[in-house]
């Protein structure tokens, strides 16, 4: 069967191609942090490879034969919202299920439902993961990803959950958790149900530090390509590699899209004699933009947040890079997370985000100064 380039949810590579989600991490300093017992953040725009890396470094630790690692994806408990009894039942029952899923069986699942379903909302999940770390023979690893599509209480309740019992790893805790989101945990600005507003970085001061995913780099974005090439035998004409560059910064989702547009999409570039050159990139860029995929249209939505239009209106007034120091820190760094400001100075905005800008004001920006 014929692999084809990702641009939903996490790779899977018997089917498209992928580039070692480990490879773009700094492996060893995520292995001390484990060792030292720290629990930390992953964050990076979406549509990156958080959760293939995290997948990735599951199945890594486990093999080790150290730890007993377990990945879930919290995000079904956003439809709950501030119900912080119902985010914390699925909370748990999702971790449950994740290493019923890694085991066999429905052991763990069971044993949430008769022990834990009961208990008080407001240490249930700390009563859980105390259970699960003394129930493993290894230290109990845990990643979380998708935390920030919890809102309100609920979010506030897993954070100060995760907290309590923080002291008592690693017999009777997770040894080490990694909380992954889009955004930093700092720069949740929360609002409870009695309209207080805090910050995540206070619900849950126990991190220890917020590790960032970056985009592909050039050559990163070659060898990618290139797998389709000895895949199929279909070459790209060297000259559009700098155009997709230009065209994406690196940008995972958007190097993958740009690729499966113009390798499939294309339906004459089915045909895999047909060498792709430039023009067919430019064309391929062009149809993602106006046809609004799911990617750009997220980032055009986020274009309408009162702090995002802080940031990037005065960069479209002036149609220039600025200096960091006339924004709002936090503004800035939430649109650096979110994908639509390019992570490094001076002040500008992101390759992937010109896509949504224009296609949601008709001004092409491209032209700005580059890297």
């Amino acid at each position: 069967m014929e692999k084809y380039f990702n641009t939903a949810g996490p790779n899977q590579p018997d089917i498209q191609y992928t580039l070692n989600p480990l490879k773009r991490i700094n492996l060893a300093e995520i292995e001390s942090f484990i060792a030292q017992r720290k629990y930390f953040v992953l964050h990076a725009p979406r549509q990156t490879g958080k959760t293939s890396m995290l997948l990735a470094l599951r199945d890594y630790l486990n093999a080790s034969g150290k730890y007993f690692c377990v990945y879930a994806n919290i995000e079904g408990g956003q439809s709950d919202r501030n119900d912080v009894e119902g985010v914390i039942a699925n909370t748990c029952i999702t971790i449950a299920r994740r290493i019923d899923n890694m085991l066999g069986g429905s052991e763990y699942s069971k044993l949430y439902v008769e022990q834990f379903e009961q208990t008080n909302k407001s240490s249930r999940l700390t009563a859980f993961l105390g259970f699960l770390s003394q129930k493993f023979d290894k230290p109990f690893i845990l990643f979380l990803d998708e935390i920030d599509a919890l809102v309100g209480d609920s979010l506030v309740s897993v954070l100060r959950q995760l907290r309590a019992g923080y002291d008592q790893r690693p017999a009777m805790f997770p040894q080490s958790v990694i909380l992954c989101g889009v955004r930093d945990v700092r720069d949740y600005r929360i609002t409870l149900s009695n309209q207080e507003i805090i910050t995540g970085g206070s619900a849950f001061n126990i991190k220890a530090k917020s590790l960032r995913m970056g985009n592909f780099t050039k050559d990163e974005i070659h060898e990618l390509y290139m797998q389709h090439t000895e895949a199929t035998g279909q070459e790209f004409d060297e000259a559009c590699f700098p155009m997709v560059w230009n065209a994406t910064e690196g940008q995972p989702w958007l190097v993958n899209a740009l690729a499966y547009e113009v390798t499939y999409e294309m339906a004459e570039n089915r045909d895999r004699s047909i060498k792709i050159i430039p023009e067919m990139i430019y064309k391929a860029q062009e149809q993602i933009i106006y046809r609004r995929d799911t990617h750009i249209d997220a980032l055009i939505d986020k274009l309408k947040e009162p702090r995002v239009r802080r940031i990037i209106q005065p960069l479209l007034a002036t149609n220039e890079d600025a200096d960091e120091s006339l924004f709002p820190t936090d503004d800035l760094q939430y649109c650096v997370d979110l994908g639509l400001i390019a992570p490094n100075k001076p002040v500008r905005i992101a390759k992937g985000a010109v896509k949504a800008v224009k296609a949601i004001t008709g001004k092409d920006i491209t032209g700005r100064t580059e890297d």
